[in-house]
């Protein structure tokens, strides 16, 4: 397995652990096994973006954005949020079909929410 894809499992891992939390001690063999998922459907989700130009790297921060910001223990084991939320991320990052009207303002909306966390 290559350095990336490592870097990329071990974000699956991170997520994986966030959303398992509990108050009582989980199997890790229970976390990798949902880790495993999440790094399958993060590997699927790769593949389509990187026709369009996008790379395993805007996918691995991908995967840490949605560990830090959405990731939540009641979740659990369920991957279906994070394959609609990664797909949802990349879409905007590697657009595959142009946008008008309110979806297009849309897009200034995020633009000044994430200027305003990128200030140097």
């Amino acid at each position: 397995m290559g350095e990336k894809k490592r870097e990329l499992k071990e974000a699956c891992f991170i997520v994986a652990k966030a959303t398992m939390w509990g108050r009582k001690p989980i199997d890790m063999d229970v976390i990798h096994s949902h880790a495993n998922k999440l790094f399958e459907e993060a590997l699927f989700q790769y593949n389509l973006v990187a026709e369009l130009g996008g790379s395993i790297s805007l996918v691995i921060r991908a995967v840490h954005y949605l560990g830090q910001v959405h990731a939540i223990p009641p979740m659990k084991d369920d991957i279906d949020w994070f394959s609609d939320s990664l797909r949802i991320l990349l879409e905007i990052a590697v657009p595959n079909s142009d946008v008008q009207g309110q979806a297009r303002e849309f897009l200034l909306d995020m633009q000044g929410g994430i200027s305003s966390f990128i200030v140097e």
